[in-house]
């Protein structure tokens, strides 16, 4: 039975990986014939702050949905939309969607064994001890800014501990929206460079 759900698993992981390198290709097809100001000027520059801050949240919720909003930043970054407001939305919408990942968390200790309990006990009273608050909100920010990595390494183990929503969301969503507009912009010199 566990083969079974294993190779379940493994099929679903492919499929999403596949997905991801289509969505990729397409979007690379898709700018190859049309250019980021064509992209923006169709979609319109207004709209283009709400469709990255949609598509954010959809990154967000990577444990239902994986989805690389990256793309999006970068190209209407390159095609004209604000890079700061790209950031900011792009950063809010993806906070909005790691909150599912703080619910599972949190709600998903039930399922936990009493041991896995009394370690996440330890976890949040180790966090909640007032200099490593200052350590850690430091260490979210930096995390959310220069880490590529999916947020849910974190947000999943303190949401089981516990751990306060706000001093682990304002933090983390602070270093991506950062990251977000570091992202934008690198689309606005990247696409500048390489169209110059």
């Amino acid at each position: 039975m566990r083969l079974i759900g294993f190779i379940k698993q493994n099929k679903k992981k492919e499929l999403i990986v596949g997905l991801m390198i289509l969505l990729f290709i397409l979007w690379s097809f898709i700018l190859y014939n049309f250019p980021p100001e064509t992209i923006i000027r169709f979609i319109g520059i207004n709209n283009s702050y709400i469709v990255v801050m949609i598509l954010g949240l959809l990154g967000g919720t990577s444990i239902l949905f994986p989805f690389p909003y990256y793309l999006f930043v970068i190209t209407f970054a390159a095609g004209g939309s604000n890079p700061i407001l790209l950031g900011i939305c792009t950063g809010l919408g993806v906070i909005l969607g790691e909150s599912t990942s703080y619910l599972v968390g949190y709600h998903g200790r039930v399922i936990l064994s009493e041991n896995y309990k009394k370690i996440f006990n330890r976890l949040n009273k180790y966090c909640e001890k007032t200099q490593n608050t200052i350590i850690l909100s430091i260490a979210l920010f930096v995390y959310g800014c220069f880490v590529p990595f999916p947020n849910d390494f974190l947000i999943l183990p303190l949401g089981a501990a516990r751990y306060n929503y706000w001093k682990l969301m304002i933090p983390l969503g602070l270093g991506n929206i950062c990251f977000n507009i570091m992202l934008a912009f690198a689309g606005i010199y990247g696409w500048n460079y390489f169209v110059k």
